[in-house]
């Protein structure tokens, strides 16, 4: 009755996809844009710095469903933008001030020395940061990252408050239609459980991949010239 009567089964798929959507979307989107301000910031531009401080407060300091509806009804409230794209935007602003602060602990851990002895040995200052000290960096926030991934698949959970028919929007509306919480708000909470499954799994990986105690000499030395 909650699931197979008027194909509500399809409801529970469409609103699963939309926050697939929305998450990954966020994720990538933020994770660029988070990664880019750092480097921008890690110029010492006063003036970046200035404004990248300002949005992270604005936005750390602001409940997600009320950043969502300032979006939704004020900044693109003129335009004809759908309230998915809407959320996908304020997600992203949500998780790419996470990503900064991420960077800034983890890059904050490692020492100074580490970029002096890069140089020391010949690398420029792209190569020292993507090869000595990211890795390195990545190894003190990717725990945090993985955290930070759950925490914006719960926070999509609030996307319903500007007319988007996600997951848990579809179980509420099941819910009202059959007057039977329990398999409609059970079967949403798996569905949750498994998306934040399957990304953190992913995002292990990725950290297990990137760990330089698995890298060889020979990888990490790769374009800088050794005399014999």
């Amino acid at each position: 009755n909650t699931f197979i009567k008027e194909n509500r089964w399809q409801l529970f798929a469409s609103g699963a996809g939309i926050t697939l959507l929305m998450t990954l979307s966020s994720i990538l989107l933020g994770t660029v844009i988070g990664f880019a301000v750092f480097m921008l910031c890690r110029r010492g531009n006063p003036v970046i710095n200035g404004a990248t401080k300002a949005m992270l407060w604005l936005i750390q300091g602001m409940p997600t469903v009320l950043l969502l509806m300032i979006l939704y009804y004020i900044v693109f409230g003129s335009t004809r933008l759908s309230g998915t794209l809407v959320a996908i935007i304020g997600f992203t602003l949500i998780f790419a001030c996470a990503m900064y602060d991420m960077l800034s602990v983890g890059f904050g851990a490692i020492g100074n020395g580490q970029y002096e002895a890069a140089t020391a040995m010949g690398y420029s200052n792209n190569q020292s940061f993507f090869k000595i000290l990211l890795p390195q960096a990545a190894r003190h926030f990717l725990p945090i990252y993985k955290g930070e991934v759950v925490t914006l698949i719960k926070e999509t959970s609030v996307a319903g408050y500007i007319a988007i028919q996600d997951l848990t929007k579809i179980s509420d509306l099941v819910r009202a239609r059959t007057y039977q919480a329990f398999f409609a708000l059970i079967f949403t909470a798996v569905i949750y459980f498994a998306l934040s499954g399957i990304l953190t799994r992913v995002v292990g990986m990725v950290e297990k991949k990137i760990n330089p105690k698995s890298r060889s000499v020979d990888k990490i030395l790769d374009g800088i010239h050794v005399e014999e």
